[in-house]
């Protein structure tokens, strides 16, 4: 700051000579006069002094009897004056002063932390739908609100920080490190329904809640087939049914059963080699508008891009809609390979331990593995079944009796 207001002031660098230098520089320092960089020249002292405080210096010359003489001039006050005719560029100065203040006045870049389940992208897309992102006025934007709006339009956001300095808005997240468990779908309402099998397997397990199971344990049981009936008979001491009472079934069912696993690679594959070719291209993005400084096309058949951009910024908060982009081109050949056997198991392995898992994640607990690997001159075939244990039930609506006449009259006798 210092240094500007002399830049601003204006400042001299002298040279002091004559009989008793040593003296003035003493007077200067008694009077609060300040002088910097002061340095032993041939005849006497060489130093700084602002304009202002060198007109000031005279009575203290004329007491010591010694001279000074000015060596250069430096500050603004003197660059104005050596460039009073440029009218243009100084016009060109103030509008550009001007524009950097207007700019200063939106956003133009979010910096976003500590998310992870949140993509960046969701977080961006939120901000444009609320008017609150990129190219956005800053006296628009209330850093609470927007704070709460986050937290209510993402529940696994457990608390957001909002802050604007500069040109940037900074976003601070905190998510759940907890993952919260998704609540099962609301079944289809029904009076009375029935809990039928998805699949055919054979029955391991079954605890009943409710309703009149219909299979038991070891039991074979083909898809559809009814594993607890929504319908309870309600019979008479003689055993004869007088009459039903309905529920929806509910009951823990677990099945054994058969997944058909199959997959095929092919010995001969086609695998992407580098030429060592790169050509870089050069562009840059204004106000959201890409302008190419490149021309031609690419002169590569095959080729991988990759992009760097970097965005214009004075300062850590000061950023402008300004965006240098910087394109990479590496080409490269198709050529043919040949897996060997080691890599041919290790690929067949890989995705057979991808899709186990694909079925754990499913709560689908793995039993046994009989699977078989086989290899001929052209392709690699993975074939077999995987047993496994799963909960595999749907719901559909009872069917509601009526009872029939003479069972009717017999309720009522009994009754009376």
């Amino acid at each position: 700051m210092l240094s500007l207001l002399k830049f601003l002031g204006g400042y001299l660098l002298v040279e002091l000579t004559g009989y008793a230098p040593e003296r003035f520089l003493n007077l200067c320092s008694n009077h609060d006069i300040l002088i910097w960089d002061l340095s032993k020249a041939e005849d006497g002292y060489r130093f700084r002094v602002s304009v202002r405080a060198f007109y000031s210096l005279k009575p203290y010359l004329t007491k010591t009897g010694t001279r000074i003489r000015i060596v250069e001039r430096s500050g603004l006050p003197f660059w104005m004056h050596r460039y009073r005719k440029r009218k243009f560029f100084f016009a060109g100065a103030f509008l550009a002063v001007a524009l950097l203040f207007f700019l200063s006045c939106f956003i133009w870049n979010v910096d976003i932390a500590g998310n992870s389940a949140v993509t960046d992208d969701m977080i961006l897309a939120f901000l444009e739908e609320e008017a609150c992102g990129s190219g956005q006025w800053k006296s628009r934007i209330d850093c609470e609100q927007l704070e709460s709006d986050l937290r209510k339009e993402f529940p696994n956001i457990i608390w957001a920080s909002v802050r604007i300095s500069g040109t940037k808005m900074t976003i601070d997240i905190k998510e759940n490190l907890i993952p919260n468990r998704q609540e099962e779908p609301a079944e289809v309402t029904y009076t009375a329904s029935d809990l039928i099998a998805d699949k055919s397997g054979v029955v391991d397990t079954i605890v009943t809640r409710s309703g009149t199971p219909l299979v038991k344990e070891g039991d074979t049981v083909e898809a559809g087939t009814v594993l607890v009936s929504g319908r309870i008979d309600i019979s008479n001491d003689s055993g004869d049914v007088i009459g039903y009472q309905y529920c929806n079934a509910d009951a823990d069912i677990m099945l054994r059963t058969d997944y058909a696993y199959e997959d095929e690679i092919a010995i001969e594959h086609q695998v992407q080699s580098r030429t060592g070719a790169v050509q870089k291209r050069y562009s840059f993005a204004l106000f959201g508008r890409h302008f190419d400084l490149s021309f031609g096309e690419i002169p590569y058949e095959h080729y991988e891009k990759t992009t760097q951009y970097r965005q214009f910024c004075f300062t850590d908060t000061f950023y402008l809609p300004i965006y240098w982009y910087t394109d990479t081109y590496a080409e490269y050949e198709i050529v043919s390979q040949k897996y060997t056997k080691e890599e041919l198991r290790a690929l067949s392995t890989e995705k057979l331990n991808i899709y186990l898992k694909h079925l754990e994640e499913k709560d689908i607990q793995i039993l046994e593995k009989n699977v078989m690997i086989e290899a001929d001159n052209k392709f690699c075939r993975t074939a077999g079944t995987i047993t496994v244990l799963e909960k595999v039930q749907s719901r559909q609506a009872t069917e509601q009796l009526e009872i029939p006449a003479e069972e009717e009259g017999t309720a009522e006798n009994e009754s009376q």
